[in-house]
């Protein structure tokens, strides 16, 4: 499809290379020269400089034959311009940045009155992300699908564990509905066949009902997440207390700029708030962090939040839940066991991405949604069988699929069934896949050759 990006910011250039990757022409519409040609070469994509909200400009992108139109600029005002100028001008469909919370109100979210698309806001989506973890605490990352009928889970295995040594078959008499779908073995993935046997330090990915899961949530360590510490009140911070306010989980917020934490005593009355800086060591110490069940390091600097972290775990803090921008970090502390890692560019651009292969896909299938964990190297996707097709009526264990593709749930009729070899797919049902493999859009792409 022909697609045109403008702001070559974080998320913008996280998107440009996975549409890059997706064979999409790209063209980025980007202000600041040096940026843009930095992109365009790694890239191999159509540069524009310039601003996305201007008609001549869009005139020079060739905006009425665009597919889909993504405006992701630091300035929401400049991305709903942007792309209201741009489905006037005959672009397809829009995709505007919005995170100013002051537009989250019905005429903008339920009406819809400037008719876009697609409404990204990274930093509610992330705010919902760390709901979920703090709903799980055992578990490193939550990913839900099916309207919240199955969830996906990663947790690490420690030495005393009584799944250690078990094979996945044994694990699968025994936990029943629980599937596991990845298996992470000293920075090696794999999707695991039942003779495959877990060990200390392995990272297993587990999906299953609500219920279940939560039970096998509750086996790994009895935990519950009674009193939260945020560092940073920024924009996830202010998303999170919404969603929090009416949880019974005892709140405390660090901020340094008394702007801001002024702000947020005001906007969360009940609220303790206190002004300092909350990744300096005497302040944590004062506001004894050791003693909250969970923090969440959510300032906008990403060596701070790492560190802060590294030393809260030290200091013996049971849940650590880190904010990181920069993927590139992430490749140097992956093998720390410390935090919950969260990246807001991340959950946008799969966001995003969700969208555009639901655009994309194939006549008999619909792919309705799109996550990636263990830092983008796992896919879960979820498919709609919309027709027969040469998958439907044949047991599972007679599909050819290709080698690191597993089907890890299928959804008929409202209810999840966690899969054996001599089940079958049928017209109507969703499928959970999870593979190592990148770039599927469409199901017959799950399928040996």
């Amino acid at each position: 499809m022909k697609i045109i990006v403008v702001g070559g910011g974080k998320v913008g250039t996280a998107l440009c290379r996975s549409l890059v990757a997706e064979n999409h022409d790209v063209i980025l519409i980007e202000q600041d020269e040096a940026v843009l040609n930095q992109i365009t070469k790694r890239y191999d994509i159509i540069g524009i400089a310039g601003n996305g909200a201007n008609f001549k400009i869009l005139e020079q992108a060739d905006v009425s034959h665009c597919d889909i139109f993504i405006s992701m600029t630091e300035h929401d005002e400049v991305n709903m311009v942007s792309a209201v100028l741009a489905k006037r001008m005959g672009a397809k469909e829009t995709v505007v940045r919005v995170r100013n919370p002051e537009y989250s109100n019905p005429y903008f979210k339920e009406k819809n009155i400037l008719g876009f698309s697609l409404v990204v806001n990274p930093e509610l989506l992330t705010a919902r992300y760390i709901a979920n973890i703090i709903d799980f605490p055992n578990a490193l990352s939550v990913e839900h699908f099916a309207n919240g009928r199955v969830a996906l889970m990663e947790f690490k295995l420690k030495e005393d564990s009584n799944l250690c040594q078990m094979s996945i078959s044994q694990f699968r008499k025994k936990f029943g509905n629980i599937i596991v779908c990845a298996i992470e073995r000293k920075g090696h993935l794999e999707i695991p066949d039942g003779d495959f046997t877990l060990d200390a330090g392995d990272k297993i990915y587990v999906t299953g009902n609500r219920l279940d899961i939560v039970q096998f949530h509750n086996m790994v360590r009895p935990r519950v997440v009674k009193s939260l510490m945020i560092i940073g009140a920024g924009k996830i911070a202010y998303y999170l207390l919404n969603i929090l306010k009416n949880s019974k989980i005892e709140l405390k917020v660090i901020e340094s700029s008394h702007e801001r934490a002024t702000f947020f005593s005001q906007e969360f009355p009940d609220l303790y708030v206190v002004h300092g800086d909350g990744t300096a060591k005497d302040i944590l110490l004062e506001e004894r962090a050791n003693n909250f069940d969970a923090i969440a390091t959510l300032t906008g600097v990403d060596e701070e939040n790492i560190i802060t972290s590294m030393f809260l775990n030290n200091l013996g803090v049971q849940k650590n839940i880190t904010k990181v921008n920069r993927t590139s970090l992430l490749e140097i502390i992956d093998n720390q066991d410390f935090a919950s890692i969260v990246t807001p560019k991340g959950i946008a651009v799969d966001t995003v991405m969700h969208f555009i292969r639901g655009r994309y896909n194939a006549q008999f299938s619909n792919l309705e949604a799109l996550h990636h964990v263990a830092n983008g190297q796992i896919e879960t996707l979820q498919f709609q069988i919309k027709e027969e097709n040469k998958m439907t009526g044949i047991p599972l264990s007679q599909l050819h699929l290709k080698k690191d593709v597993l089907i890890a749930a299928i959804i008929r009729q409202g209810k999840a069934i966690f899969p054996t070899g001599d089940d079958n797919l049928q017209v109507g049902d969703k499928i959970v896949v999870t593979t190592l493999l990148q770039n599927i859009t469409q199901i017959y792409d799950l399928l040996a050759r």
